[in-house]
Parts: C-alpha cells; sequence; structure tokens
C-alpha cells in the first residue's frame, strides 16, 4: 500500500535549481531548518523560508508501506512488522524538548488493538522524508491513517509455513572528508579517516530485510531497490548503527 499525501521531501529544489534542507513545510510552522545553494554555489543554513521563495519542487518520496504477518499454526496472527519511511517528528518543533514515539506509536497501537500480536515499527528511507502536518493531533492523525494501511493490508497478505531462512552481515568502510580549519587549505590535511559499520540482510521465504546503518537518503534507497529487482525489500534504516547521512552524489554538491 502506499501513502503519499503525509509526508514530503524535505529538501525542496527551487525555480532557479538551488535546493534548501527543511524540517517543516511552511507556511504552516515558521521554524525550519534548510540548506541552501546559492547562485554562486556557496552553502547557507537558515531556520525560516524567505516569503519570496513560494516556487518549490519537492524531491521524491517512498510512499510504500510494507507489513509483514506472522501466524501461529491456527492463523492467529502472532506478530506484525511495519515499515515505512518518515521521520517521527510531529512533534517538532512544539515540543522538540519532549521524548515521544510520535506517529508510531499510534500506528502499532491501532493494528495490535485491531488485529492482536505484538507489532513492530521500522523506520524506512527516512533521511529527507518528514510528514506534512505537525502538533500533537497531527501525530495521532497520521499514525492512525499509517495504521489504517497496515490494517488493510493484515487482511491480505497470504502466509506460507514453508519459509527458507537466512542471515548474511559484512562489514564496510566509508572514507570520510575532514572539514579543513580556518587555518588550513583543503590540500593541508590529505590524512583519510574511515568509518567502519555493517549492513545486514535477513531472509524470511521471499521477503528480504535489509538494514543499513544511519539515515539513508531516499534517492538512495529507490536506486537500491530498483537493482535489487526484489517484489518484497523492506529497507531498515537506522540499523545496528548511526554514521550519519547516507547521500546520493548529488546532495553532496547541492
Amino acid at each position: 500500500g502506499e501513502i503519499p499525501e503525509i509526508v514530503y521531501n524535505r529538501r525542496p529544489r527551487s525555480a532557479d535549481g538551488s535546493v534548501k534542507m527543511a524540517f517543516t513545510l511552511p507556511p504552516e510552522v515558521a521554524a525550519t531548518k534548510k540548506i541552501k545553494t546559492g547562485p554562486e554555489g556557496c552553502v547557507k543554513v537558515t531556520f525560516a523560508f524567505p516569503d519570496e521563495e513560494t516556487e518549490l519542487d519537492f524531491g521524491p518520496i517512498d510512499p510504500e508501506v510494507y507489513v509483514l504477518r506472522v501466524e501461529d499454526v491456527n492463523g492467529e496472527i502472532v506478530g506484525s512488522l511495519v515499515n515505512f519511511g518518515c521521520h517521527p517528528v510531529c512533534i517538532y518543533p512544539s515540543l522538540s524538548t519532549s521524548i515521544s514515539a510520535d506517529y508510531p506509536a499510534y500506528a502499532t497501537q491501532v493494528a495490535e488493538r485491531m488485529e492482536g500480536g505484538t507489532c513492530l515499527f521500522a523506520l524506512g528511507l527516512a533521511g529527507d522524508i518528514v510528514p506534512i502536518r505537525r502538533g500533537v493531533k497531527p501525530r495521532q492523525q497520521i499514525g492512525k491513517a499509517l495504521g489504517g494501511e497496515v490494517l488493510r493490508r493484515l487482511q491480505f497478505v497470504t502466509a506460507s509455513a514453508d519459509v527458507t531462512l537466512g542471515a548474511l552481515k559484512k562489514e564496510i568502510k566509508f572514507p570520510t572528508k575532514k572539514a579543513p580549519s580556518p587555518d588550513e587549505t583543503a590540500d593541508d590535511n590529505k590524512t583519510i579517516d574511515y568509518v567502519t559499520t555493517e549492513i545486514q540482510v535477513l531472509r524470511l521465504g521471499d521477503i528480504y530485510i535489509l538494514g543499513l546503518p544511519g539515515e539513508i537518503l531516499v534517492e538512495v534507497g529507490l536506486e537500491i531497490k530498483k537493482r535489487a529487482g526484489l517484489e518484497n525489500l523492506f529497507i531498515v534504516t537506522l540499523s545496528n548503527d548511526t554514521i550519519g547521512y547516507v547521500c546520493h552524489s548529488q546532495a553532496y554538491e547541492e
């Protein structure tokens, strides 16, 4: 199933091709953060959209809602897994200092109360995807809307007792670039540091769960799905490690 109307890509592109990083959709919420590439190629960080910048072209999202159902021998649900890509930040900025399970709490509650079992939420491609609506009430609305889609999927998903199990993990190293200090030039520090982490794949029959560390930008995840060529591929982000944002090459230029 898909729920495209509750999220948006927080890296909107304006008419001149510049890109901003926003944590909420204007003009409903004034406090925003964005990265703007100006006409000279410089990068600026601001916390509000300029009034004159009204023509924005938002980037892609992944509206797919992936649901896994686990049954007992009698066909009764034991548990379920929901995979959806959107930052759980509905309470930002109104309750930005609070700790909250945000919209996933309501989504999983809907599934558990209506179907039983334990419902788990796994964050999908949310690196640059955030909720359109913000606040306590939207947190409930988005969660219940997602929970409703989960319920629909749970009714018609086909279970199988013949399931091949498999697991694979691989350690990987990412080179990092250290930003030069004010007294250094880019050529003064040529030492390359590495971040060591791992990726993991779990197989349950024809379902594959890919665990990736860090916050994966949606463009990266969509390309992985395209190249994998798998119908049932869950991509779970912030898995096992937090290495920051994982971006595509164009994002670095922007």
